[in-house]
């Protein structure tokens, strides 16, 4: 594949300056560029954004805002932007005119591309079959604290143009499912993250069930469906429809969430690059070094398996623990030593 078959979308908002939470949108964009020299780039915002004469992109398609749903979450004032997500992506990939492309949000560059790397090596396993690719972060695991199924993290995805399309081709996020949990009860044995939400069903879950559903994978009826035949079928459309990298195996920098990489809990809580490789159906014989990958499975897998059950019993104190509104780092630290050393 060469990188003039690749075109590059950024979408989302943008500004032409460095903005006090320190997001430089326009230096994202050409550090991206330096990345995949070649590529073409497209940048998808809003009808009326202030744009510098010199930005330094193919292409920029401009989208009447649709403007912001309720809050996701009962404890969040962040507006769901599920909508603008949707409008900013579809409209840049409608106007991609080369076979492939990258989809990434305008407030995350690339530093490197390896994963062109890993989709080749991956595409040589599959016998020339296409997948599309994500990002481990924030890809839930439903095994785990938040089991929200088809939670596929929409940070950075790749793959054949129309395979992107195909994906993004959802249908709008209604209002009433955008507040949903305020007139009906959450499911009995929800956790004290699954009953956080507002919305129906998380912005992920909307994108990633659809085009899940089209392709005759049973998906969730509520929030946090962890029925056998769900978590079966998620299963297998990761395996099958998917490859997961963690974000230094992409070369995905995204400055807001840094993070991320660093906390124990998300790192247990999202399905990463080994999670991911535990779900094909193989022998592991076409990845380098099988017999450390098992390995190392292995331990990631006991690993879960005993936060996970710490969790379950854990659950009187997770007003204590979990609480936004209450110092609890503290007890998490003492917490997570006390998993660690099981």
């Amino acid at each position: 594949m060469k990188t003039s078959d690749i075109t590059l979308v950024f979408q989302g908002a943008f500004k032409p300056y460095v903005t006090r939470e320190r997001d430089a949108f326009a230096r994202n964009i050409r550090l991206t560029r330096q990345v995949l020299p070649g590529a073409r780039v497209i940048l998808s915002t809003w009808e009326g954004t202030d744009l510098p004469r010199k930005l330094g992109v193919d292409a920029v398609v401009l989208s009447p805002d649709p403007g912001p749903l309720a809050a996701l979450k009962l404890d969040d004032d962040k507006a769901n932007n599920a909508n603008r997500q949707l409008a900013s992506t579809c409209a840049g990939l409608d106007a991609v005119r080369t076979p492939y492309a990258v989809k990434l949000r305008t407030d995350c560059f690339l530093e490197h591309a390896g994963f062109l790397d890993f989709a080749a090596e991956q595409r040589r396993r599959d016998g020339g079959r296409e997948r599309l690719l994500a990002c481990s972060f924030f890809t839930l695991d439903p095994a785990m604290f938040e089991r929200l199924p088809y939670h596929l993290s929409d940070w950075f995805h790749f793959g054949p143009t129309a395979l992107l399309r195909e994906y993004w081709a959802a249908t709008s996020f209604d209002a009433l499912d955008a507040r949903f949990y305020e007139s009906h009860p959450h499911p009995p044995g929800s956790s004290c993250f699954e009953r956080r939400f507002r919305a129906r069903f998380a912005v992920e879950q909307h994108l990633c069930m659809q085009f899940a559903a089209a392709r005759g994978y049973t998906c969730p009826q509520v929030l946090n469906d962890a029925s056998a035949p769900v978590l079966r079928d998620h299963a297998r459309f990761l395996a099958h429809e998917v490859m997961l990298l963690d974000p230094w195996q992409i070369g995905l920098v995204f400055p807001k969430y840094a993070w991320v990489g660093g906390s124990r809990f998300q790192c247990m809580n999202n399905m990463m690059y080994l999670d991911w490789i535990a779900l094909q159906e193989r022998d592991l014989s076409g990845f380098a070094d099988p017999a450390g990958l098992r390995s190392l499975i292995r331990e990631r897998a006991r690993s879960k398996r005993l936060y996970a059950l710490a969790f379950r019993h854990s659950r009187p104190l997770h007003s204590l623990l979990f609480d936004p509104q209450r110092g609890s780092a503290p007890v998490r630290r003492v917490a997570s030593l006390l998993a660690r050393h099981l």
